[in-house]
C-alpha cells in the first residue's frame, strides 16, 4: 500500500493514522468501471481498511525496526533496472521461428533428456449402459485382429447412434494412470499388462467398457518426439535467449572498456 504525507495536496483526505494521509486521488482508478454502487462502495471500504492495518503496522515497525535497508534497495532497483532492460533487448533480438528440423536434431541428440516417469497409451475406447443393446458390437469392434482407421470410425458412429461416451483421438499419448480413471483396468505391472491387452472389455454393475490400445510406452522408455515439441522448442527458446545476454554483456563490457570506462585497481 502506498501511505502518503502530502499536506499541500488539495485532495480531500479519507484517513489518516499517525502523519501518515490516504488521500482520494490514491484511490482513483481502484473501481473497475460499470460497477454497482455497492459493489463500489464495498472495494473501497476494504482498500482503506487494508490502507489502515498497514499504516498501524509501518508506524511500529519504522520506529522499533533499526536495519538500514538501503544496501538492499539499492541491489532490487539494479536488478529490476537490469531485468528489464535485458528483457527489452531479448523482445528486440529473439527469433522465435523453430522449425520441426532443429526440434527433430535436438530430440535426436537428447533422447536420454526425455525418459518416461510413467506410462503412456494411444487408445480409443467407449463407455455404454452395461445393459444396452449394442455392447456385444463394440465388444466385436475393439476385439478385431487387426484394428484400423475404419474400425475408430465405426466405434464412434456406434457410440455416437446410441448416445454413448467415448474417446477417440488416436493420434495423442495420454498417461495410462488418466485412462485408468475412465477404464478401470487393475494392472500390476504395467509393462506386461500393456504388452498382454490390446483389446480391453470389462463391466461393472452399471457400465461397459470397450477401449483398444493402439500404441504403449512405459516407465523409462524414451518419450515420443510428439509429447515433447511443445518443451524442446521453450528449451531451444531459452538457449537463444541466453545467448543473446551472454553477447549483451560481453558486448557492452568490452565497449566500457574499449571506452576507458572500467578501471581496476591492481594489486600491489
Amino acid at each position: 500500500m502506498t501511505a502518503c504525507s502530502r499536506k499541500a495536496d488539495p485532495s480531500p483526505v479519507l484517513v489518516s493514522v499517525y502523519d501518515q494521509e490516504l488521500l482520494a486521488t490514491d484511490i482513483e482508478g481502484l473501481v473497475p468501471e460499470g460497477m454497482s454502487p455497492e459493489d463500489s462502495v464495498a472495494i473501497v471500504d476494504a482498500y482503506i481498511e487494508q490502507w489502515i492495518r498497514q499504516a498501524v503496522i509501518l508506524e511500529k515497525a519504522s520506529k522499533n525496526v533499526t536495519d538500514n535497508f538501503e544496501r538492499e534497495l539499492r541491489e532490487y532497483k539494479n536488478n529490476l533496472l537490469v531485468y528489464t532492460y535485458e528483457r527489452q533487448i531479448i523482445d528486440q533480438l529473439l527469433d522465435t521461428n523453430i522449425t520441426d528440423v532443429q526440434i527433430e536434431d535436438y530430440y535426436a541428440q537428447h533422447k536420454a533428456d526425455f525418459t518416461l516417469k510413467n506410462s503412456i497409451v494411444k487408445t480409443v475406447y467407449v463407455v455404454a449402459p452395461v445393459k444396452a443393446a449394442a455392447v456385444s458390437k463394440l465388444k466385436k469392434i475393439v476385439s478385431r485382429g487387426t484394428f484400423s482407421e475404419k474400425d475408430i470410425i465405426e466405434l464412434e458412429e456406434t457410440a455416437s447412434h446410441n448416445g454413448f461416451t467415448g474417446y477417440y483421438d488416436a493420434e495423442s499419448w495420454i498417461p495410462f494412470n488418466t485412462f485408468q480413471t475412465v477404464v478401470p483396468v487393475t494392472a500390476y505391472n504395467e509393462s506386461l499388462f500393456l504388452k498382454q491387452h490390446r483389446a480391453i472389455t470389462l463391466s461393472d454393475d452399471s457400465l461397459f467398457y470397450a477401449a483398444r490400445i493402439l500404441d504403449y510406452k512405459v516407465t523409462d522408455d524414451i518419450s515420443p518426439l510428439d509429447m515433447q515439441r511443445d518443451n524442446i522448442r521453450a528449451i531451444l527458446l531459452n538457449h537463444r535467449k541466453v545467448e543473446i545476454l551472454e553477447k549483451l554483456r560481453s558486448d557492452l563490457l568490452s565497449e566500457a572498456e574499449n571506452g576507458g570506462h572500467v578501471k581496476r585497481i591492481k594489486n600491489q
